[in-house]
């Protein structure tokens, strides 16, 4: 498997993004963060923090999913229950706010490819030169429980108003039955991800993307083949380009989103 990718932070935050490959295996984390109206008032009940969890969710996977006979839910379920057990004593992990983040990963076993998707975050392949066209995986489940009505422009009262208001709904739906589902404490939630297999022969690539590098797609500025050239020629210059439509859009009106600026990660996977 060979990889090129970008993970860029939004201006002047820490990277809540991984992206990790070593080996076989390749996995894209975002870490859950929330909107900068209500930034400042969430506990998360943690001292480690989002990049911490990513980070050490990140080595767990990669160790595990190396194994080709581990499942890669499997792999998943383990990562989270040993990421949990390094900070259990020290940190209130009852806490629904704890840090957390999506998954997505991707391992190649000989002439076989085995995804995982863990929320919104995408693994999108391309079989267009087999005549195939394009697949895009990506868990929707979280879309269910955001809170409809007239774009607000950011950094207005009645934004952090509905800001709480959906961080509140969230947090009653995350993790449970009925609602979706991040990797955070509980390993059961692996069970939730979507995955499968597929042969390698007629995939010209994949690319495993978090929400902030698939904003183009969701504006309606790419759709998803363009968005999959340009990655593939220059995962940089998609960052480049999402940038450029964030900031022609300061208050989030034309395109109506939680923060103006989010952290964007692409990785582009080919085959040999």
């Amino acid at each position: 498997m060979r990889v090129t990718g970008v993970s860029e932070p939004r201006p002047g935050k820490p990277n809540e993004d991984l992206l990790a490959h070593r080996g076989e295996v390749v996995v894209v984390l975002d870490g859950c963060g929330v909107p900068d109206s209500i930034g400042g008032e969430l506990r998360r009940g943690c001292r480690h923090g989002v990049p911490w969890y990513v980070r050490s969710l990140a080595d767990e996977l990669l160790a595990r999913a190396a194994d080709a006979r581990e499942t890669l839910r499997d792999a998943l379920a383990g990562a989270i229950e040993a990421v949990t057990a390094v900070h259990r004593d020290e940190c209130d992990l009852s806490n629904v706010d704890t840090p957390a983040c999506t998954v997505t990963m991707l391992r190649q076993r000989g002439d076989v490819l085995d995804h995982l998707v863990l929320s919104d975050s995408s693994v999108v392949f391309d079989r267009r030169g087999a005549g195939r066209g394009i697949q895009v995986v990506s868990d929707d489940r979280i879309a269910a429980v955001r809170l409809p009505g007239p774009a607000i422009p950011l950094d207005s009262p009645a934004r952090a108003e509905r800001d709480r208001a959906g961080s509140a709904a969230r947090s009653a739906k995350l993790n449970r039955p009925g609602g979706f589902w991040v990797a955070a404490t509980d390993p059961a939630a692996a069970r939730e991800a979507l995955t499968g297999s597929t042969p390698v022969a007629g995939v010209d690539g994949v690319l495993l993307a978090t929400d902030g590098a698939t904003r183009l797609v969701e504006f309606g500025e790419l759709t998803w083949p363009a968005l999959l050239d340009l990655a593939a020629a220059d995962p940089a210059e998609l960052v480049r380009r999402t940038r450029a439509a964030e900031t022609a859009d300061p208050t989030a009106i034309r395109w109506p989103r939680g923060k103006q600026y989010d952290d964007a990660t692409a990785a582009w996977c080919t085959f040999v």
